[in-house]
């Protein structure tokens, strides 16, 4: 199991030492790097910082996407410490492990990588117009200090790529699993509920124990959800079997409609379903068993001349070490028997060894 991201990625000492040679970098660097901080960006690091936000605020689509991930302040506070870490023991276990998470961070968020290209081409210009500034081009040291500049930039992007690379393949790789299994699922009329054309019970029951093999095997997460139709009985009594049946099919689209590609969700009996999320932690989890929360009550079932609304009440659980696909749908039943009893329209999250947690 992966402790770090150098582990991960196979940054080891030997790697480390690869990757720095191949960007021109050497130990006798290390002392121009003093200099470039101590002529440079120390003297001139939040001034750079701001020119650097200047320039990329000055694209309508970078600015839209930078103010939608956060506050410019908060951005130009981290760029700032990026730049004073800026090629520090860039051969160490430490530089590594905080430019792979520098990328992560950015990859997770989705930043496109022509904007990050970007980014090393600006703060580059800037930090040769400072350079300009600080040390006379007659200096023995001043072309020495161009290249490091590129070579440090070099490193850093090649680091961020690395990551950028390796979400793109593990992504494809989630694409392929989940095309596999919906090729698996639709194979057969008998893999569909046939009311509500979601996955039938024993399709959806594969799946977890697909899903169960996996997390078995080590490095894999996913999570498992009970959900219930709040006081449904009452809709069939009321309105008949007939307008409970159209309920149910719009309660069923309204919930596909909140998940992701490669979740599963299956009609479990009768007004019972279980949801299956692969690749997905309790954090994941937690917010798509509330998005169908609110999915589902969003707004009342307007079926003939009848105004009906509904509720679920849902109970997630994220696989742990030991579980069967018996424990794992009796934590998550427990936790749906908890949503239940606390007033319905909710989501209880319970995990191993954990004290249950109640969203709304």
């Amino acid at each position: 199991m992966h402790n770090t991201l150098c582990d991960k990625y196979g940054f080891n000492t030997q790697q480390r030492k690869l990757r720095v040679a191949m960007m021109g970098l050497a130990d006798s660097d290390h002392a121009l790097i003093e200099f470039l901080h101590d002529k440079v960006i120390q003297p001139y690091g939040r001034e750079i910082v701001e020119h650097f936000y200047t320039v990329l605020l000055s694209f309508p689509d970078v600015k839209a996407f930078l103010l939608k991930h956060g506050e410019i302040k908060s951005l130009q506070k981290t760029q700032l410490a990026y730049l004073q870490s800026y090629g520090i023991l860039f051969d160490s276990t430490g530089y590594f492990e905080e430019r792979l998470q520098v990328g992560r961070v950015h990859a997770l968020i989705g930043l496109p990588l022509s904007y990050y290209q970007m980014a090393f081409r600006i703060l580059d210009d800037l930090l040769f117009e400072y350079l300009i500034k600080a040390v006379s081009v007659d200096d023995d040291r001043f072309l020495a200090l161009i290249k490091l500049i590129s070579r440090l930039s070099a490193l850093d992007m090649s680091l961020a790529i690395e990551v950028y690379y390796n979400k793109k393949v593990n992504d494809l790789a989630t694409s392929i699993d989940a095309l596999i299994d919906e090729r698996q699922l639709l194979t057969s009329k008998i893999g569909l509920d046939e009311l509500t054309h979601l996955a039938s019970r024993g399709k959806v029951m594969d799946y977890l124990c697909n899903n169960l093999k996996k997390a078995q095997h080590g490095n894999y997460s996913f999570c498992a959800a009970m959900i219930d139709l709040d006081f449904f009985k009452s809709v069939n009594d009321r309105y008949g079997h007939l307008i409970g049946d159209q309920v149910l099919i719009g309660v069923a689209a309204r919930m596909k409609s909140a998940l992701r590609n490669d979740d599963v969700l299956g009609r479990y009996g009768g007004e019972e379903f279980l949801l299956v999320l692969p690749h997905a932690d309790i954090h994941i989890a937690e917010k798509i068993t509330l998005r169908i929360c609110q999915s589902v009550n969003s707004e009342p079932f307007h079926i003939e001349h009848h105004v009906i609304p509904l509720t679920v009440s849902i109970g997630v659980t994220e696989w742990g070490e030991g579980d069967t696909d018996e424990t794992l749908l009796a934590r998550a039943d427990h936790a749906l028997y908890k949503a239940k009893n606390q007033g319905r329209n909710q989501v209880v999250v319970e995990n191993k060894n954990e004290p249950a947690r109640t969203l709304k």
